[in-house]
């Protein structure tokens, strides 16, 4: 009798410390999924708050200067800032009615600074001086709102710990309500250019309509990444322009990625070795922004990694930095390693048509090339590790907006004819077919003169159908690589 009591509470001790370590590590694992949920929630806050600033700025200076080039410069910088910032928006789980007015302010401003490039040559004068004044102000009461919730977080405040599924009544969306108010009031920007609530709204057209589950979704991280998973983490979902289920995934090379799969149709949309990294999640929940060293010298590494992508972002500028043909061997693989990545996921047809290389990293820019015709709007950026060469950057939106099946692509001018309109100065070296987008809105097949003048590389695009020169662009030689301006 009494040796079966000691027997069962030897079995009983044995099963509670099971249990308890369990326990101990669900905790533990909960934990850090939060911490890294944190860390991508504050990265992408302060880079809103950062664009937001930068743009008050930019726009300060249109208002001081009547120097046309310097106008163009800073209409040029806006632009990219709004993008950024409505890619931000997007990341944040803030619910989408509080920002309605602020999401369309900056697209519409989007818009408004490209009309200005490209219909008034950057020239600010008479009611556009006015509208300027009046978008600087919108723009400086947003800095002050964003500016406040910094505050808040800088001092403590956990974004993850003040959600409710996005909804309108969560504390996290209540910070953001100073940005809907009418005590901010969003200039009209009426211009001669093309606008309409079509772009605001813009339709995914290059994703399937079914739907996928949370589960297929982890089946599809596990294809990504195969045997090199150590842990799988669910994240949460993004209701932003494209709703997805986010995740963490540890890798046997004690990599961390944030990646991304869409809702509908189980896409690959995001894949980021920078969301987060493992030092940070064993003390994230007693750090905030201002003392996480890690978080702020990651966003410092990636400062110079922007400057090559800001080249290739906008999706009117999608040219070759470097010639497939003059790269280093280490290259050549990196582009392997991103074509044979691109079809595990069945992107068929894909070329590599811009890669710009560091020490460290390779960006490479593909896109389907069908009948000899690059489809420059269905880029997919890829990064690429070169020590491993392993993909570590994958950046899909553009592909997701507008891949379909293009018809009728037949030029009206033949490629003589095309010539024949490009400047006799420029020494052609290639050409080939393209589609290219147009200013802010719209597509064209377009013929791609590459060439040089005085040993700069240029690549001018003349309109299949029209004539119309519709781009010319520049290579140009930086310490950070090549950029395309």
């Amino acid at each position: 009798m009494k040796k079966a009591f000691i027997i069962t509470v030897s079995i009983l001790s044995c099963a509670i410390l099971i249990l308890t370590g369990f326990l101990v590590s669900s905790v533990s694992s909960l934990n850090a999924t939060n911490g890294n949920l944190e860390n991508l929630y504050q990265r992408s806050f302060y880079d809103l708050v950062n664009n937001v600033n930068n743009m008050e700025v930019e726009v300060s200076k249109l208002i001081v200067t009547n120097d046309g080039t310097s106008q163009q410069k800073s209409l040029s910088k806006i632009k990219q800032q709004t993008s950024d910032a409505e890619n931000n928006l997007s990341l944040l789980p803030i619910n989408m009615n509080v920002l309605e007015k602020t999401t369309r302010f900056m697209n519409q401003l989007n818009g408004y600074c490209t009309t200005l490039i490209t219909y008034k040559d950057g020239r600010i004068e008479g009611q556009d001086l006015q509208t300027i004044e009046n978008v600087h102000s919108s723009i400086t009461t947003i800095k002050e709102e964003l500016n406040s919730i910094m505050e808040k977080i800088m001092n403590g405040y956990k974004i993850t710990s003040n959600l409710d599924n996005g909804n309108e009544s969560a504390d996290f969306s209540l910070s953001f309500s100073g940005l809907s108010n009418d005590t901010i009031e969003y200039p009209a920007l009426i211009y001669d250019g093309p606008f309409a609530d079509s772009v605001v709204k813009k339709e995914v057209k290059g994703l399937p309509k079914n739907e996928i589950t949370r589960a297929e979704a982890e089946k599809q991280i596990t294809k990504i990444f195969g045997e090199d998973i150590t842990n799988l983490s669910y994240l949460g979902d993004t209701d932003g322009i494209f709703e997805t289920y986010d995740f963490g995934v540890n890798t046997q090379d004690n990599r961390n990625y944030f990646v991304q799969i869409t809702k509908r149709g189980g896409f690959l949309l995001t894949i980021n070795s920078n969301a987060f990294n493992a030092d940070n999640n064993q003390n994230n929940n007693s750090k905030n922004v201002n003392q996480n060293d890690n978080l702020q010298q990651d966003l410092q590494n990636e400062k110079l990694e922007q400057e090559k992508k800001d080249s290739t972002k906008d999706e009117s500028e999608v040219v070759k930095a470097e010639s497939i043909n003059n790269v280093t061997s280490a290259t050549k693989k990196a582009v392997e390693k991103a074509l044979s990545f691109a079809n595990k996921l069945n992107l068929e047809n894909m070329e590599c048509v811009w890669s710009a290389s560091s020490q460290e990293v390779c960006f490479i820019n593909l896109a389907p090339v069908i009948d000899d015709i690059v489809m420059y709007p269905d880029v997919v950026k890829v990064k690429v590790d070169l020590t491993s060469n392993s993909v570590i950057g994958w950046e899909a939106s553009s592909y997701a907006y507008n891949h379909i099946e293009r018809e009728d692509l037949i030029p009206q001018l033949t490629e003589t004819e095309a010539k024949a309109l490009v400047s006799s100065k420029l020494q052609i070296d290639n050409v080939r077919l393209c589609v290219i987008p147009l200013d802010y809105v719209g597509e064209t097949l377009s013929y791609e003169f590459e060439g040089k003048y005085n040993d700069y590389t240029y690549y001018l695009y003349i309109d299949a159908y029209t004539g119309k020169q519709v781009r010319v662009l520049r290579i140009v030689q930086t310490q950070s690589g090549d950029l395309v301006l």
